[in-house]
């Protein structure tokens, strides 16, 4: 290789280098900001359909974000605001009662090593009619609601955490958000 070329091969060297090394770390800065959404949006979680949408949804109020580093639409959402996050989760099942839904996320809990102590949870439903249960769940040393629903095709699982003073003054959006879920195929 004659002299010429080396400018022009270190200066494409630098270039790889840069963009091996620059946009892995740039990619780790993007990843863990939370996209904020708009009053009224609707989030979709689930295995998409062939148009696009998904099994189960729900309505986010004003001051809410997605957590991009914690949601996979094709599993679960987590939404956060000033300290509380809501996590949506979408359960693949068919025919499952709530009591069967809480009982196997408890399971699942457990199977993962994670330390579960729960309240007797209480009937709710969404404003589709949907039926679920509802109760405060302590998982390691935090403690937190969780809600499920059973839809005859789909079910969902709601996590609501975060800093206590935090949940409690976005009382109205979260209970808000779990009425809002609705199901594909679910009651009208």
């Amino acid at each position: 290789m004659s002299r010429t070329g080396w400018p022009g091969s270190i200066a494409i060297l630098v270039i790889l280098g840069i963009l091996a090394i620059g946009l892995p770390l740039a990619n780790s800065v993007v990843a863990d900001v939370a996209v904020p959404l708009r009053a009224g949006t609707v989030i979709g979680v689930g295995q998409a359909f062939d148009g696009g949408s998904r099994p189960v949804s729900m309505l986010v109020p004003a001051g809410w974000s997605l957590d991009e580093s914690a949601s996979s639409l094709s599993e679960s959402v987590t939404l956060v605001s000033g300290g509380a996050t809501v996590q949506l989760g979408a359960i693949d099942v068919e025919s499952a009662s709530p009591q069967e839904l809480w009982a196997g996320q408890h399971l699942i809990f457990k199977a993962q090593g994670v330390p579960v102590r729960a309240e007797s949870p209480t009937p709710i439903q969404t404003v589709q009619g949907v039926p679920g249960l509802v109760g405060m769940i302590t998982l390691d040393d935090r403690t937190g609601t969780q809600a499920v629903f059973a839809a005859p095709q789909q079910g969902a699982s709601v996590l609501v955490g975060g800093d206590a003073a935090a949940v409690a003054a976005h009382r109205d959006d979260i209970s808000q958000m779990i009425a809002s879920i609705k199901f594909a195929g679910g009651p009208q």
